[in-house]
């Protein structure tokens, strides 16, 4: 079943009240060595080197996600993480180590063949580097001369070198934002990507966190055209199996035009205060920590509010009432009460979110009442899981059962 572990950890939190931690999300610096023009964060300069977490405590953070159940490492900007690239691959040593599924987010100019050689030996299993054009003359005049090379070439070196058992390891991704100079090329990104070995374009409108990047924002037309650009980039996308982002971006544009807020469909909001019905589950499932060490729920979610891990262990940040708060607040998907920061959020950001719901929506689907079937589910337990387990499991399905989900 898809997202197997995530509705595990979600049962586990519904049923018992436990909630392991399941993926963490390093932000490991806010320093980039581009200045590409529809980001906001380098209008500041980046004046954050001094203030940035030093290695080791990194580690320790590591180490600490994976005691409380940690399975996935996403090393992600921020700003360019290959500026401290060292401790990436340190980190992802570790995490290898402890059997974590990796994922690093970088813009892939950085890359040296030594730092990509040892991502392979270490088996890492995607890197998604940022393109927001299918040629030089329109990923660099966002992105910044001489980048598209540098990166296709990277791309390239790793599919022709990666390892290849069943699927190839690394999978590669392309970080795709959409401007008003690139809508156009949507169905040559995905061209790109099926050229470079690519399994997957994110793709995401741009954000108008400032002037500069307001420049970028689509006009109404501009969104009408868009959408014909993204159903030819998805149908393309599904002829070569390459995952793509396509059509959360599409509903939120629908939503644009149509003037609606962000809120899931009604056909996911029949149920108030449960799972099923929560408008997002990261909360429930990730942490966020900021180069300087501050700690939200996910990519998205900053404010003055947010804990740091210089005054509380990840433990106590996981267990305590800012996250807790934020799990009540996003269970009962009431949209005007919503933080600002899930307001505001994309939708395609949200499709995780949606696809674990309907994964639990199956689960509970195929609950059944009868007598037999659970005698012989709670039989194959047993065989599994040993007595223990197979109770447990048993007590889980009842319980969802009777309660729903």
């Amino acid at each position: 079943m898809a997202y197997e572990k995530e509705c595990e950890n979600l049962i586990n939190w519904y049923v018992y009240g436990k909630l392991p931690l399941s993926e963490i999300v390093f932000f490991i610096t806010n320093r980039c060595n581009q200045r590409c023009v529809t980001c906001w964060q380098w209008e500041e300069d980046f004046i954050v080197s001094g203030k940035e977490l030093p290695d080791e405590k990194w580690k320790e953070l590591l180490i600490e996600a994976i005691e409380m159940g940690a399975h996935h490492l996403y090393i992600v900007g921020g700003g360019e993480p290959m500026v401290r690239g060292e401790l990436v691959l340190e980190l992802g040593e570790m995490a290898k180590k402890h059997g974590l599924f990796c994922v690093l987010h970088t813009n892939g100019t950085l890359l040296k063949k030594e730092h990509m050689d040892r991502l392979i030996q270490l088996c890492w299993d995607q890197i998604v580097v940022s393109l927001d054009g299918p040629n030089p003359g329109v990923n660099d005049f966002i992105r910044g001369h001489g980048t598209f090379d540098k990166v296709y070439r990277n791309l390239i070196y790793i599919r022709d070198h990666r390892i290849y058992n069943g699927q190839p390891i690394p999978d590669l991704g392309i970080n795709f934002t959409i401007t008003s100079t690139n809508y156009k090329y949507i169905p040559e990104m995905v061209e790109l990507a099926k050229a470079t070995g690519c399994g997957g374009i994110h793709a995401t409108l741009v954000l108008p966190l400032s002037e500069q990047s307001k420049r970028f924002v689509l006009k109404e037309e501009e969104f009408k055209e868009c959408l014909t650009f993204l159903k030819e980039g998805l149908a393309l996308s599904r002829i070569y199996g390459i995952y793509s982002t396509f059509d959360s971006v599409m509903e939120e544009i629908d939503k644009k035009l149509k003037g609606e807020g962000e809120g899931f469909s009604a056909s996911m909001e029949s149920k108030k205060n449960s799972l099923i019905n929560s408008f997002c589950v990261e909360p429930f499932l990730s942490l966020a920590i900021s180069s300087d060490g501050r700690v939200g729920p996910c990519c998205m979610f900053w404010t003055d509010s947010n804990p740091s891990i210089s005054e509380n262990s990840l433990k106590e940040i996981w267990e305590g009432e800012f996250i807790k708060r934020l799990r009540e607040i996003l269970i009962r998907n009431a949209y005007s009460t919503l933080p600002p920061p899930c307001q505001s959020c994309p939708s395609q950001l949200r499709k995780r979110t949606e696809g674990i719901k309907r994964a639990l929506l199956e689960r509970e689907k195929s609950a059944s009442k009868n007598i037999l079937t659970l005698a012989s589910r709670f039989l194959n337990r047993f065989k599994n899981e040993g007595v223990r387990g197979a109770v447990k499991r048993t007590w889980e399905y009842l319980y969802t059962l009777v309660r729903g989900i």
